[in-house]
């Protein structure tokens, strides 16, 4: 398999920039790495205050103590319009994503022209 959709595929399938850092390209893999665990932990932030916020409404009483109650709480939540942020940093992550696979694939095409020309000679 050539390096280039190897790498891509590392970087799509397993973590964005891992093609990066198997082509020897570590501060750009290490880059992608960093930039797409700091919008996991944020949006993981983000999700867990607001199921913070829920939990302590069905504690108080405010919201029941069923499914269907905590489903409508929830739901409610996910449309509410401060989710604009959280849309953002999600495209965000999504456009990280994308630019290591192709980042990944276009150094990993790269390469394999290096080699190409390498064993022509």
């Amino acid at each position: 398999m050539k390096k280039s959709i190897y790498a891509a595929l590392m970087s799509a399938i397993i973590c964005p920039g891992s093609g990066q850092l198997w082509l020897g390209k570590k501060w750009l893999g290490w880059g992608f790495i960093s930039v797409s665990v700091v919008c996991i932990a944020l949006l993981m932030n983000h999700l867990i205050s607001r199921a913070q916020v829920i939990a302590e409404q069905i504690l108080a009483g405010n919201i029941a103590n069923d499914l269907n109650s905590i489903y409508a709480e929830v739901s409610k939540v996910a449309l509410d319009t401060q989710s604009t942020e959280l849309s953002q940093l999600t495209w965000f992550f999504i456009a990280n994503w994308v630019l290591s696979i192709a980042s990944a694939f276009w150094l990993g095409a790269k390469q394999d022209k290096q080699l190409q020309i390498k064993t022509a000679d």
